[in-house]
């Protein structure tokens, strides 16, 4: 990082771009969105940027992951001790309809960029993001076990089937827009009624 800024400075700058990288984002797409764009509206010179992020898709992503927490906290709020599988499909659904309403995360999948991010991040970043997801849910699949009410399924493969079907959101016209909604109140059912008893 560059001597010339202060960590106060560095902050300010990294706090910035992710501001301004969300409103640009969501606004053009990641495609259409320049470095140029992104420095001027930071105030920045490009050669600043990379001081912060390797890649566009990078600072992205990082927005990204940001979003998703957000998310995970919504979602949290709702787990139920001890979960049924009534609940857990309300869950799902509640997921559903909590990512449609995130314009950022809309974004990525309405202009079909996951593709093109996926490319251009470190397959390392990815590996981590998935690991990350799994962490965050093993104490609720344990907790889940322990109580009795779901089924022996090791957490990475939990973690799977949710990641799973929260993509199934953003494939609506694939699904077929008229049979969408009912389609994945199908899926949630099956899989909470696989999991727990």
């Amino acid at each position: 990082m560059s001597k010339g800024f202060t960590n106060e400075e560095k902050e300010i700058i990294h706090e910035k771009l992710l501001t301004k990288g969300k409103e640009l984002f969501e606004r053009f797409g990641l495609q259409k969105t320049s470095i140029t764009q992104l420095t001027k509206a930071v105030g920045i010179a490009q050669g600043t940027f990379y001081l912060f992020h390797s890649s566009k898709e990078e600072l992205y992503f990082t927005i990204l992951e940001q979003e998703e927490e957000k998310l995970k906290a919504t979602i949290l709020e709702h787990i139920k001790s001890p979960m049924t599988s009534e609940a857990i499909k309300q869950l799902l659904l509640y997921s559903i309809k909590t990512i449609e309403n995130n314009p950022f995360i809309q974004q990525l999948f309405q202009q079909n960029e996951m593709e093109r991010l996926m490319r251009k991040l470190p397959p390392e970043r990815m590996e981590k993001h998935i690991n990350n997801d799994t962490e965050d849910l093993t104490p609720l699949v344990e907790l889940w076990q322990s109580e009795g009410s779901m089924e022996s399924v090791r957490p990475e493969v939990v973690s799977g089937a949710f990641r799973s079907f929260i993509f199934l959101a953003f494939h609506q016209k694939e699904i077929g827009e008229e049979v969408y909604w009912e389609t994945m109140e199908l899926m949630a059912e099956s899989l909470a009624d696989r999991l727990f008893k």
